[in-house]
Formats: structure tokens, C-alpha cells, sequence
């Protein structure tokens, strides 16, 4: 409360316009008394809360910091609720929430944010003009870069999905280069533990940008069946070669959705035997997904890190099982439905 009054008379003065001489005439004390309060070093007599709150024609809950209190207490209520409903895959509740909160909230950046991601996190293409709509707000008023860096990657999505790929790259150019990155450029800098841990965040998050890359390539380009394969095995090495111990962590939804891809390409040549082998090794690394408990990591390469799977937003109420199965709905692997191979997988 004490912290409240001192930012609030601070505040009021400046807004006001006046000194803190003025205020302690109207209240008939010592200057010293008001700079004490306004440093925090104590507060007024409870005798003195409406005279100082009229002087500055405020309420006394406003002095009081208790109207702010009250919005700090329910935004974080709302934020903690937005962050519940999408580690439980509720993505279309959370739309709803944060949309809500914005009519309670209407400048609230963080809200748009998050409203902006969850609506492009959904992939639906309906969603589009009202998530770049929001990111454009943000970038007119947030003055935090870090938030800048990160509405602007959304909003470049937002407009390839739309097919808009010359918006895309115009707000592409807003960003820096890989190599001029915070996390790139801190690990010349920082020392002991803090630079390994650094480093360590950044090899793994190499690896899935190597991931990423890979997959993209693929889709941009016409590869043969070998070739994708054979670059789908490299990523499936290089976290193998990196978590070497087997305890991948987070990365387990990383391997799955590799595995999947490798699935996919050999149904659409129809090899039975290797589509199911690919499958069930999908399955394999999504069962430990969909169990995944708090840990640490144990390699060399990542032993400062932890993980824990209430920290992974999901796409689907049912984890990764349910997205796992409604992948496997694909057209592409009807050959092999009916098949008792594929009609196990999943079901031990």
C-alpha cells in the first residue's frame, strides 16, 4: 500500500502540475513530510487521505493505488487463465477469453498479443484478418522491442498464410539477422554458468531451427523419396547425436512430428512395411510426449536445462495422442487402414 501511495502522489503531482510545497500548504505539514511519502520512507496520517486525495480532485481508493491494485489482481487472473487453456490445448477458449478481456481492457498490449497468437496458432485461415489487425495495433503503440520482435514474427505468418508474400517480407526486413540475435550474440559475453546455460538453450534451439529449415526446404522444393528421406533421417541423427542419452525432453514432440513426416512421404509411395515402421516409431516418441513429467536434461550438451510438460502449449484438447490420431486420419495412409498393423498402433 505504501508503494502505492508514494507512485500515486508522484504521479498525481506531475499530472497536476504542482509542487510538493503546494501540498503541504493545503494540508497545513512540512515539505520534508511530502517528499518522505513520495520516496516511500512513510505515509499520511489516515486523517489526511481526503484532503490529499480532493487537493488533487481524486478518490481516496484512487490514492490508494486500491482501483489498480484491483486491475493488476485481474489481469494477472486473465493472463494465467489465457496460459491454463492452451497448455490444455484450448485454443478456441482462449480466443474467447482474451477477446473478452479486451472489451474490459481495450489498450492492454499484452492481451492483444496474446489474443493475436492464439488466432494465428489456430492455422484457420478466417482468423487472419483479425490477427493482423491486432499486430498492427501493437506495433503502432508498443515501445518494447522485444514484443515488436515478436508481434512482427506473427504478422509475417498471419500474411503468408494469406497468400500476401510481399507484406510478409516487408515486415520481414524489420527483423535482424539470425547471427544478431540476443541469444547469439550474449554467449561471447557472459561466463560461467550463465554462458553455459546460454549456449545450451541455443544448441538445442539450433537443432530445431535446423529441423524447421529442413522441413521447409523439403516443402519448397521437388525432391525424390530418398532425398526426403534421407534428410528427415539427418534431423532425426543430429537429435540423437546432441541428446545422445535419450532423454530428449521437450524435443520428444519434435521427434514424433519427424517421424510422422517420414510416415507420410513413404504412404505416398505405398510402402506398407516402412510407412507402419515409421508410425510406430511416431507413436513411440509421442506416448513419452503425452507423459512427459517435470525433469532436467542430462546430456553434455543441454544438463543445465529442464523441462516440463505443462509448459507446452497444445494444439488439441487430447495432447499429443489426439493430434497423433487425427494425423494418422489422412487420406494418405488408407491403403493401409484396414490393417492390422496400423489399427495397433497406439492401442498398446
Amino acid at each position: 500500500m505504501n508503494i502505492k501511495i508514494a507512485e500515486n502522489l508522484r504521479a498525481f503531482r506531475r499530472e497536476r502540475g504542482n509542487t510538493q510545497e503546494e501540498l503541504s500548504g493545503h494540508l497545513g505539514i512540512s515539505t520534508q513530510a511530502v517528499s518522505k511519502w513520495e520516496r516511500g520512507e512513510g505515509y499520511p496520517d489516515i486523517t489526511l487521505l481526503p484532503l490529499i486525495a480532493a487537493f488533487y480532485e481524486k478518490s481516496v481508493d484512487e490514492l490508494l493505488g486500491c482501483g489498480e491494485m484491483e486491475r493488476d489482481r485481474k489481469t494477472s487472473e486473465l493472463e494465467e487463465q489465457f496460459k491454463d487453456n492452451c497448455r490444455k490445448g484450448k485454443i478456441e477458449d482462449a480466443i474467447v477469453l482474451m477477446r473478452q478481456a479486451l472489451k474490459d481492457f481495450p489498450h492492454n498490449l499484452s492481451f492483444m498479443w496474446n489474443l493475436a497468437w492464439a488466432l494465428r496458432f489456430t492455422r484457420k485461415a478466417e482468423y487472419m484478418d483479425e490477427c493482423i489487425a491486432l499486430c498492427e495495433k501493437i506495433l503502432a503503440k508498443s515501445v518494447d522491442d522485444e514484443q515488436r520482435y515478436l508481434t512482427l514474427e506473427i504478422i509475417i505468418d498471419a500474411y503468408g498464410r494469406k497468400g500476401n508474400i510481399e507484406k510478409a517480407k516487408e515486415y520481414a526486413n524489420r527483423l535482424p539477422v539470425i547471427t544478431c540475435s540476443k541469444d547469439i550474440v550474449l554467449e561471447g559475453i557472459l561466463e560461467g554458468e550463465e554462458g553455459i546455460k546460454l549456449s545450451q538453450t541455443n544448441i538445442i534451439t539450433m537443432v530445431n531451427l535446423i529441423d524447421n529449415c529442413v522441413m521447409w526446404m523439403l516443402h519448397a522444393g521437388k525432391y525424390t523419396l530418398q532425398e526426403k528421406i534421407f534428410a528427415y533421417e539427418t534431423v532425426d541423427k543430429l537429435y540423437h547425436l546432441f541428446l545422445y542419452d535419450g532423454n530428449y525432453g521437450l524435443e520428444y514432440n519434435a521427434l514424433s512430428m519427424l517421424w510422422l513426416n517420414i510416415a507420410e512421404e513413404y504412404a505416398e509411395c505405398r510402402e506398407e512395411e516402412k510407412t507402419i515402421n515409421a508410425l510406430k516409431k511416431a507413436w513411440q516418441y509421442t506416448a513419452a510426449a503425452e507423459h512427459l513429467e517435470a525433469g532436467r536434461y542430462t546430456s553434455i550438451f543441454s544438463d543445465r536445462g529442464s523441462y516440463s510438460g505443462e509448459s507446452v502449449y497444445r494444439s488439441d484438447e487430447e495432447g499429443p495422442a489426439g493430434w497423433m490420431r487425427k494425423r494418422m486420419e489422412k487420406k494418405v495412409f488408407d491403403f493401409i487402414r484396414e490393417t492390422e498393423a496400423f489399427q495397433s498402433i497406439g492401442k498398446a
